[in-house]
This record gives structure tokens, sequence and C-alpha cells, in this order.
């Protein structure tokens, strides 16, 4: 029996296919060392970047903040993506330094939802601090729909599942774990940013619109998968 994407099913839930091997060479050795570098980056960014909308919304709730925060993400990805789009619209040479800045940018856009992941763990308490736990937990949640499968195999939750990835899920699952989230985050990450890549760089305008709104999509499919894994936001501040 398959779902309606082709995907083998079990008892009516998708199950993701087999990754296959991640992307080689120096485009896999790239992005493996972006996430990394995302990760231990934008942590130090978190309690900063949450106290910063407290400050402006003394009585913002939890629920406020992490909408505060999706807010914020999707802009700033929605213009990242917009800039490179409008760098084609310039005669001649636009098309090329559009695709030239396409690695920049989708490392911004990566940057911009490892510190809304990390963010809305800290507002939901969880720890972040244990470098494999963060990176499962971010992984899990940007992948998208395929990364809820992945963990849903490992943890036996269909929802709510960072609490058990950053707290309790045993750490000998959580090496096989970061592998499947890993190899399925470098094949989807190189299709879906050379897609919006090459779409940024049509000229005329066209790629400004291309790169805004992919890039929205994006980030709210990664607010959806969010949503997903932690639940419902605390009800109030500890």
């Amino acid at each position: 029996m398959t779902t309606e994407q082709g995907h083998p099913a079990t008892n009516g839930k998708a199950v993701a296919p087999p990754p296959g091997d991640a992307p080689r060479g120096v485009q896999g050795w790239a992005l493996r060392n972006g996430v990394e570098r995302a990760l231990r980056v934008q942590q130090p960014l978190v309690s900063g970047h949450i106290a910063n909308i407290r400050r402006k919304h003394p009585t913002a709730t939890p629920a406020e903040v992490i909408t505060a925060l999706g807010k914020q993400y999707q802009v700033a990805v929605t213009v990242t993506g917009g800039a490179g789009g409008a760098l084609a619209i310039i005669p001649a040479l636009g098309t090329i330094a559009s695709l030239a800045t396409a690695s920049a940018e989708a490392l911004a856009a990566l940057n911009a939802a490892v510190l809304y992941t990390l963010a809305v763990a800290e507002v939901h308490a969880m720890p972040t601090d244990d470098p494999e736990r963060r990176r499962a937990l971010v992984l899990g949640v940007v992948v998208g729909e395929t990364g809820q499968a992945v963990v849903r195999k490992m943890t036996g939750k269909t929802g709510d599942w960072a609490q058990v990835v950053t707290d309790t899920l045993p750490l000998a699952k959580l090496g096989p774990l970061n592998s499947g989230l890993t190899r399925w985050f470098l094949k989807r990450f190189l299709v879906r940013q050379g897609s919006l890549a090459l779409g940024r760089a049509l000229p005329l305008g066209i790629g400004l619109v291309i790169g805004a709104v992919g890039n929205y999509v994006t980030a709210k499919a990664v607010i959806r998968s969010a949503e997903h894994a932690f639940g419902a936001p605390p009800a109030q501040w500890p």
C-alpha cells in the first residue's frame, strides 16, 4: 500500500522512504559545515532575541511571543529572497549576480530557520545546550514532513515530539536519528534552494517575486512543522 505521494504507508500513516546517499563533494561538505555553524552561532542569540520582543511587548504571553518570532522569521527570509531576485532586474549583469549570491541567501535562510526553532524551544523552556539534541530538534523541524516521519519512527510520537528529543530520547538513538535527518536535509535543501536560485535569477522583476514568495512559503512550512513538533505554547512564563 502506498500514499498519494507514492510513499509506503503503515496503518494509514506515511513512512519516509530511505533517503539514500547524501550529497557528497564540495556541496555536501559546505552544507554540513553550514548546518553546524548555524547551530553553533545562533544558539547564543536566542535569549536576546526573545528578550528584545518581550521588551517591546512586556505583557506578551508565550503564545504571542512565538507568533512574533514567526512573523520576524518570515519577514527576514522574504526580504532576503526578494533581494536576490531584485539583482536580476539589472540589465546584463543582474542574472549572473543573482546566481552568484544564491549560496549566501540560502545560508541566511538556514540561519533564520535555526534561530526561529531554537527561540521557540526557549519559550517552551526546552533545553538545547546539548549539540546532538539541538541538531535533532532543528533538523526535525526544518526538514518538514519527512523529518517528522523520521522522528516519529525513533520516538514513537506522532506530535509534540520536541520534548522527547531535547530531554528523554536515549543517546543511542540520537546518532541514527541525526544521520537520517542530515541526509534528508542535505538532499531537500539542495533541490529546494537550487530551484529558488534559478527562479530568483529570472529578469524583469519575476525573480524578485519568486525569491520573496518562495522563501515566504518555505518559512510558513517551517512554522507549521514547529507547531507540530512543540505542541501548544505554555499558558504562562515559568
